[in-house]
């Protein structure tokens, strides 16, 4: 049985390698992203979008499992990060993914973080 710990944990290693492709495997097709600013997108079209403005702004990205609590198909995971921009400046921040997998991909994913540090400098 795939769990949800393991899903975010591939999940979090393809984002740092940067592969949409790969990151978009993780996410059901009709699955909800909830994003601070943005709402929420569903499918993966909408997703990939995200991702793709993500990487093209910030091409590397490091992330660590602060803490994690999960029960049955749902997981809530504590998260710190560090993006870096083509100028070489490095972008800390910090939240929560609140998932919920089905059939060993994400249903949904609702992230909370303050975007203020992302913001342009």
């Amino acid at each position: 049985m795939t769990t949800p710990a393991s899903v975010v944990r591939s999940y979090w290693t393809a984002e740092e390698n940067r592969d949409i492709d790969a990151v978009l495997g993780h996410y059901q097709p009709d699955a909800e992203l909830v994003v601070p600013e943005l709402g929420r997108l569903v499918g993966h079209e909408e997703i990939r979008r995200f991702y793709a403005a993500s990487v093209d702004r910030f091409p590397r990205l490091k992330v660590a499992i602060d803490s994690e609590l999960t029960s049955g198909d749902r997981g809530v995971f504590e998260w710190s990060s560090e993006f870096t921009d083509h100028a070489g400046r490095r972008w800390p921040s910090n939240g929560v993914n609140v998932i919920r997998v089905s059939d060993g991909k994400f249903a949904s994913v609702h992230v909370y973080y303050d975007p203020a540090p992302l913001a342009e400098r």
